[in-house]
């Protein structure tokens, strides 16, 4: 099914496209003095978690790469631990917090497979007693995680999480009673968020298992 990571990665890359825009959006009512009307951490979240799946499934981001946006996602969840602290809304601030450190754990223990490897090795030759020669011996390095089992984990954290997007988009309905125009109305509206949040967990979900 070779369709499943070009279709996950412009899912991923669309919804960090959308959380920009709602970013934006919020960010412009907020200067205006009126309601933004969408959460500017979460909607951050967001598009972070979107552009660092895409760069994942690229393939072809090299080790200080990895490092940089492990960095950055862990100072995402810091700064999302601090709003809990702060008293926001604890529930959502923290499950952004730790799928941010899901994501710093991705780019970090994460080995992907290298490919083949030949080496020479030293071995007798049949028939001389004095000779040796030099074999080619093929090693690869797999794909995984370090530390397997946190890997584990975090799947099942993110398939509980894809499943309670779901009910919530199923819920979700209407747009913001604002002054907005149509379109601006439905990029606020709340069904986009919980779509969101689907296609981020359920896209970690697979690529924590083609991983492993």
């Amino acid at each position: 099914m070779a369709w499943i990571e070009p279709v996950l990665t412009g899912a991923v890359v669309a919804v960090a496209v959308l959380c920009l825009a709602r970013l934006a959006l919020s960010v412009q009512r907020r200067r205006g003095g009126r309601h933004p009307l969408t959460d500017r951490n979460i909607d951050f979240a967001h598009a972070l978690m979107g552009a660092g799946m895409a760069a994942m499934f690229a393939s072809t981001t090299a080790v200080p790469a990895r490092l940089g946006w492990a960095c950055l996602f862990v100072a995402t969840a810091v700064w999302l631990g601090f709003l809990v602290a702060r008293g926001r809304p604890a529930g959502t601030y923290a499950h952004h917090a730790v799928a941010s450190l899901a994501m710093a754990y991705m780019f970090a223990a994460a080995r992907p497979h290298t490919g083949p490897h030949v080496m020479l090795t030293t071995t007798g030759h049949a028939g001389h007693q004095h000779g040796a020669a030099m074999m080619p011996a093929i090693s690869a390095h797999p794909a995984g995680f370090a530390f397997p089992l946190v890997a584990w984990g975090l799947v099942s954290y993110c398939a509980l999480s894809a499943g309670y997007a779901g009910t919530d988009l199923l819920r979700a309905a209407g747009h913001p009673a604002c002054d907005l125009p149509a379109a601006q109305r439905r990029l606020a509206a709340p069904r986009l968020a919980a779509a969101s949040e689907l296609v981020l967990s359920g896209s970690m979900v697979y690529m924590f298992l083609a991983m492993l």
